[in-house]
């Protein structure tokens, strides 16, 4: 029998949300703490329930502070002799963590896996008690720095702990893992405290012909005497058939620690790719004296990549656009916070890949092992990064952030989804850059990926090739594009279009108003930022809604998702699936019951070259694909759309054609009016598992007679649960201190709740009612034992298993012509003042740089011409900003670097109040105003080193009142002038 065995240590820990004295003492008396089990947060009731402030910063008004974990246990006898090794796959945001009142040591980054060696400190046969701090408390942006920081070494605060960049939910929010391994045995990736890197898998010299396989496992001897072990590591396909033996053997003195380096070759390997990810399973065992004392499972890829600054991203040898979004490695979720079991986050990129997307862009920290397991077998192509905010940082902190990339890349570095380790979320100096990159060099030398950063210089740009770009622009030359943000829009799932009821008039207070109908079309013309062939592709800003960065005080989250927090689907959902297909696909835009009278532009959003429209099976006509863009007519090449049709009730179908041929339908039908409730459970491969922190969620409806969702019925709803269960409940978007209550409303006939599992297992029952004459509903769910005992269970709830694929076959021909070609990529710059130009605003023309002339348009889309130009900007580079974005309002709006020393203008409407930032710069006499035709700007200026970084926001500092003044008069505030002049 393996001696080696990895247990469940989540079960059962001992929880106070306060700052006990000598929390780590072991006859401190626990017993009236509250029992939970990990992953577990203690921000899961006060997330997604206050208004969004204006400004970009965040969820603020959570708890936050010092708290503690204890876990008791008994260390079995025959554990003595043994390595018991205890691993942490985070917590937030600060840790330490104490063995029977020892200090073990701790971490500072909160996203990356460490461990700790609690042999030395167990007793065995006996109770033992483990005992984690973990702290939250947050950096605001207006704090020079963190509160109750003091205690910790350096005393500077971490710039990604900040609700600015992450939902600031504290606790043991990932799993937790007891080792129990003999003395000389495999080491794990837990390099942080331990120093250990495990086994690292890879292919050498890839083709579709063969691949030379390396595995390198580390092997520890921590007995007193030198042991010579043999090493069989065994590579088993996707099927369960062996493919691979490798075998080595080695004499480690006592004490020594070594890595174990096998090669064999691999004949016709099933390669891994988008379309068909094909993952290895490499079984590695330990031998001493013919018998097996440990072994470990790695996962393994085959795949190689280019990435070609001239035609954009290649994986073994086929073109691949990458198409999918960026998410927080937080995942979080209404009344759940970051605490989520594994398959709540293979349930979220399950999603993604559902909708055709093959990417993700963790930002700006690292995803979490679930996660990066689901990407493996969903084939998500991953940008994975260390831990960062959106700057370089210098001292103790920037030692914690390189440590988190090393340990990070080390962890992780077997996942064959990973196609990009990202330096960061913004550029950094060189001593760092080579720092991190050497990390690579000496953990991952065989991986294969790509290393960037977004808006890179051309510091980092001497050890990248790959650009991560923002909203389409940023490019360098000598780089691949990868997209790592663009559609940073807002809208809430609730407010289909300014036709149904409540929503006729509705206007969010902020900039980002678009309904879910405008949300979706919106898509089209923000793909086309990187939609072009010598483009990498990339990530929609942010897959579901978060509590970070939300910028419009009407909702309780950044509600820039194509999913809503608790991951139901808006419109602009299905909308991403149709842009990211291959295949003819189609999407009817809203629903089909409208108040009588109601007439409406129907949209249909498709990739077909025809679309016919039906009303009650009368044809309304066939529309042809546009060609081009216009944004200010709902023009584009992928959206179809017949005016003033009659709201009829019954049914509106929608026909695509390609070469004449139906290739696709789509129909909405009007519904009766709700007469019931109806309650689905979606619960993870295992059912619900009794292990204190696993979740059941429940979809609720409002159905009609034949049973179909009503999806105008808004209505409150009450729950009553019965059983071994916690209600944790779900959230409205659009109201308050809705988290953890027994009653919600339904948004547009649905909405969904959870269950959070206790320690007992059974049978619980949820019944919901309503006021409004609905039936009610009711479901019940087995609670299954998840055989936990003294605070242990052998038992890991396992993800769901991916469909399987059919391996693809040698890609065509032109994705081989393509991967020679040799056309540079179009750069948007003049004479070399400015680089990287990045604008966040919602026009697909995005911002320009031009020569400034009289009688050229001021705008980059607008024909408005310049009547007056000053000597002074003559002779500058102008960012020409879109004209039809007047009424964009957010932070961080224009971003660009001066190459030169030089002059920065800026041209502010003089009839608006002057932002705050605007007192940095010189306001210069009246007399050098300019004049576009349409509005008097007053310009005022400031200087700038050659590649300092730029960042121009808001030419207003609005509250909620300023902009409601602003809207009515119609006023065009996003009119800034922009002019780099360079200082010779």
């Amino acid at each position: 029998m393996l001696s080696a065995e990895t247990l469940n240590f989540n079960p059962a820990w001992k929880f106070i949300k306060d700052d006990v004295e000598q929390g780590q003492k072991v006859d401190l008396d626990d017993s009236s703490w509250e029992t939970v089990s990990a992953p577990h947060t203690f921000n899961d009731v006060d997330t997604f329930d206050d208004w969004s402030e204006l400004g970009h910063v965040g969820e603020r008004d959570q708890w936050d502070g010092r708290t503690w974990y204890r876990k008791h246990f008994v260390a079995p006898k025959e554990w003595d002799g043994k390595q018991i090794i205890l691993e942490f796959e985070a917590i937030r945001q600060l840790s330490e963590v104490y063995i029977n009142g020892v200090k073990l040591g701790g971490s500072e980054n909160g996203f990356v896996p460490f461990g700790f060696n609690l042999s030395k400190h167990l007793k065995y046969g006996e109770n033992n008690v483990i005992a984690v701090m973990a702290d939250n408390s947050f950096v605001r942006d207006e704090e020079d720095q963190g509160h109750k920081w003091d205690a910790y070494e350096g005393g500077a605060k971490l710039p990604w702990n900040n609700p600015h960049w992450h939902p600031a939910h504290g606790g043991i929010y990932r799993n937790v893992k007891l080792h129990v391994k003999d003395a000389v045995h495999l080491t794990l990736p837990l390099y942080d405290n331990l120093e250990t890197v495990g086994t690292y898998t890879y292919a050498l010299d890839p083709s579709r012909e063969k691949a030379t396989i390396g595995v390198e496992p580390e092997v520890m001897n921590s007995s007193s005497e030198s042991q010579s072990l043999e090493v069989i590591s065994l590579v088993f396909d996707a099927d369960g058939e062996q493919v691979l033996e490798l075998k080595e053997s080695a004499k480690l003195a006592a004490g020594e620690k070594k890595v174990i380096q096998m090669r064999a070759q691999l004949e016709n390997p099933r390669l891994w790719e988008p379309a068909s990810p094909h993952v290895y399973t490499v079984k590695t065992q330990l031998k001493v004296d013919g018998k097996v004392v440990d072994e470990n499972q790695e996962p393994l890829g085959v795949r190689w990549m280019q990435f070609n600054p001239h035609t954009g991203f290649y994986i073994n040898d086929r073109y691949v656009k990458m198409k999918g979004w960026g998410q927080k490695p937080t995942n979080e979720w209404p009344g759940l916070g970051a605490a989520q079991p594994d398959w709540m986050h293979y349930f979220t990129m399950q999603l993604m890949a559902e909708a055709n997307g093959n990417m993700v862009r963790w930002g700006h920290c690292a995803g979490a092992k679930a996660s990066l397991v689901a990407s493996d077998q969903l084939g998500i192509l991953t940008l994975q990064v260390g831990v960062d905010g959106e700057q370089d940082v210098e001292g103790h902190p920037w030692e914690v952030r390189a440590a988190a990339f090393r340990d990070m890349i080390i962890y992780f570095r077997n996942h064959p989804s990973i196609v990009v380790w990202e330096g960061g979320n913004r550029r950094v100096s060189r001593p760092h850059v080579v720092e991190l990159t050497d990390f690579i060099k000496k953990y991952d030398p065989h991986g294969g990926r790509g290393y960037g950063h977004r808006s890179p210089d051309t510091v980092v740009g001497e050890f990248s090739n790959v650009s991560i770009t923002m909203e389409g622009g940023g490019f360098r030359e000598g780089m691949t594009p990868i997209e790592g943000e663009y559609n940073r829009e807002e809208s809430p799932r609730r407010v289909w279009d300014r036709q149904t009821p409540p929503y006729e008039n509705w206007h969010a207070v902020g900039s980002y108003d678009l309904t879910a109908e405008q949300f979706a079309l919106n898509q089209c013309w923000q793909w086309d930022k990187v939609s072009f062939r010598g483009h990498g592709g990339g990530a929609n800003w942010i897959f579901s809604d978060s509590t970070s960065g939300g910028r419009v005080n009407t909702e309780v989250s950044r509600t820039s998702g194509e999913v809503d927090g608790v991951r139901l689907p808006k419109e602009a959902y299905y909308a991403c699936r149709v842009i990211f297909s291959d295949e003819p696909d189609m999407h009817l835009l809203g629903h089909w019951n409208y108040p009588a009278g109601t007439k409406k532009t129907q949209y249909v959003i498709s990739n077909a070259e025809e679309v016919e429209l039906f009303l009650n099976g009368k044809s309304l006509g066939k529309q042809k694909r546009t060609v081009g863009t216009d944004v200010r007519n709902n023009k584009h090449p992928l959206i179809f759309s017949w005016a003033d049709v009659p709201f009829e009730k019954g049914e509106v179908l929608a026909v695509a054609y390609i070469d004449g041929k139906e290739v696709c339908r789509h129909e909405k039908k009007s519904t009766g009016d709700a007469v019931a409730l109806r309650i689905t459970p979606i619960l993870g491969p295992d059912g619900f598992q009794a292990n204190g922190s696993d979740v059941a969620l429940f979809d609720v409806e409002a159905v009609d007679k034949d049973g179909k969702r009503v999806l105008v019925w808004n209505g409150k709803v009450d729950f009553e649960l019965s059983g071994p269960g916690i209600w944790r409940g779900g959230y409205n978007s659009g109201k308050i201190k809705t988290i953890n209550h027994t009653y919600l409303d339904l948004e547009s006939g649905i909405n969904r709740v959870a269950v959070r599992s206790t320690l007992e297992p059974g049978e619980i029952t949820l019944k919901v009612t309503t006021e409004k004459g609905l039936k009610a509903g009711s479901v019940s769910v087995k609670v299954n034992d998840a055989k936990v005992a003294n605070g242990i269970s052998g038992y890991m709830p396992p993800l769901p298993a991916a469909e399987p694929t059919e391996r693809l076959a040698a890609p065509p021909a032109e994705d081989l012509e393509m991967a020679k070609r040799d056309k540079p990529l179009e750069l948007a710059k003049v004479d070399g003042i400015v680089s990287d130009l990045t604008y966040t605003g919602p026009s697909p023309s995005g911002a320009d740089i031009v020569k400034p002339m009289i009688g050229q348009p001021a705008f980059s889309d607008y024909p408005n011409p310049f009547k007056v130009i000053h000597p002074l900007v003559a002779e500058s580079e102008q960012i020409r900003l879109p004209f039809h974005d007047w009424d964009y309002w957010a932070a961080d709006v224009v971003g660009f670097v001066v190459d030169k020393d030089a002059w920065v203008y800026v041209g502010h409407v003089h009839s608006l109040p002057s932002p705050a930032w605007l007192d940095e710069f010189e306001k210069l006499d009246a007399s050098l105003s300019l004049n576009n035709g349409k509005e008097t700007h007053e310009l005022y200026r400031k200087h700038f080193k050659a590649n300092s970084e730029i960042l121009i926001p808001s030419n207003l500092d609005m509250n909620q009142e300023q902009l409601k003044k602003i809207k009515q008069r119609h006023m065009h505030f996003r009119q800034m002038m922009i002019f780099v002049v360079e200082d010779k």
